[in-house]
């Protein structure tokens, strides 16, 4: 959902991005804070409230990282893998590796984004005092900072799948039940509500006089949590199916080869273009030593490609990704992920047995949801 970001840096190992729907809300929120100090200090020059305003944001903006910061780190302490944080129209979102392996651990990652927001807004409120027989600005910019974070830990407590009192909530339920599958079940439905709830209430809203765009604002938030809901229901199943399939049982014996001295321009010609594989094995010897897929094809310029031997741009056999029969097709998934491949090949007793690519897992995985088994 958030590929289309730029890196601003990296904190702890993780990557912090921006996505360009992000540009959106700190424009509007310049904006509306620039009306908001102009109304509450209209001695101040438009430069100064100008610079007030955006200060305030960026600051705001550094409170989301940080409070998304908090979910990493525990997650990360808890030995859960975190890709990135990125902020976005909504907020921020933190893009966690897998889901949590057991309640308590859901709940401890669920529970420190807003403990974050709350201790931001004990020490903005602490500065604001600090500050204030010396700076009015600074009053100002604080006591907005104290009164937002606590708006952003109470509104993130609200039980709605998937923010976090709705991922509270799964946790609640996951221990009281003993069953994780029905904790989402349950965490996805309060999300629903909830974001039918935030509809009903945009919708009220926009309809009185000056207040449409908050109006239309919370039907924003509404429309994206039943989406995240829906999204993060067939993500969660669709992983808790993969974990109990084996490599084994959808295996691909059937899998497309070709020699290692074949031109890279015969590959394309009379392999790629006629069946539709953009991978193959290249076999020597009837001995398969590596795999070249469409990416390898960049190595090599266009003018070289008849004479140049798909060898020369395969991925040797010693530096592929294996999978095992025994393995889970979640397993699988994961490796293709933080490999950024789309084919395993699949070795039994060091023999090379056939592969398994990822279209093929996620259209059985698809075919297990659609009839319910």
């Amino acid at each position: 959902m958030l590929e289309s970001s730029f890196r601003l840096g990296t904190v702890f190992g993780i990557r912090i991005g921006v996505h360009y729907t992000w540009f959106i809300v700190f424009f509007l929120l310049i904006s509306s804070l620039f009306v908001v100090f102009r109304n509450a200090h209209p001695e101040w020059s438009s430069h100064d409230t100008f610079l007030t305003a955006l200060l305030a944001t960026l600051l705001f903006f550094v409170s989301i990282i940080l409070h998304e910061l908090g979910h990493s780190l525990v997650a990360i302490a808890h030995g859960i893998k975190v890709r990135a944080i990125t902020l976005f129209v909504f907020g921020g979102v933190a893009q966690i590796g897998k889901d949590a392996d057991t309640a308590a651990t859901e709940f401890f990652i669920a529970i420190a984004g807003p403990l974050v927001s709350f201790a931001l807004a004990g020490l903005f409120y602490l500065l604001k005092l600090w500050l204030m027989p010396y700076s009015e600005t600074a009053t100002a910019v604080l006591e907005w900072l104290t009164t937002i974070n606590l708006v952003v830990a109470i509104f993130n407590l609200i039980p709605g799948f998937p923010m976090d009192g709705g991922r509270i909530f799964r946790a609640l339920i996951w221990k009281m039940t003993g069953n994780a599958v029905k904790g989402m079940q349950w965490a996805v439905m309060s999300g629903k509500i909830v974001a039918y709830g935030l509809m009903m209430t945009g919708m009220l809203i926009a309809l009185q006089p000056a207040m449409l765009v908050n109006g239309l604002w919370l039907m924003g938030i509404s429309w994206f949590l039943l989406a995240m809901a829906e999204d993060s229901k067939r993500t969660y199943f669709r992983e808790h199916l993969a974990g109990h399939v084996s490599v084994g049982d959808v295996i691909q014996k059937e899998v497309p080869m070709i020699t290692a001295d074949m031109s890279i321009l015969s590959w394309i010609d009379e392999n790629m273009l006629l069946t539709g594989h953009r991978a193959c094995l290249v076999i020597k010897d009837n001995q398969t030593i590596g795999l070249v897929s469409l990416s390898d094809i960049v190595k090599c310029p266009r003018e070289q490609w008849s004479n140049t031997s798909v060898r020369k741009i395969m991925t040797p056999l010693k530096r592929l990704s294996i999978a095992q029969p025994t393995n889970s097709i979640l397993e699988v998934l994961q490796i293709m992920n933080e490999n950024g491949i789309n084919q395993v090949p699949v070795l039994d007793q060091g023999k090379i047995i056939g592969w398994i690519d990822r279209e093929h897992i996620l259209k059985i995985l698809q075919l297990h949801l659609d009839t319910g088994r």
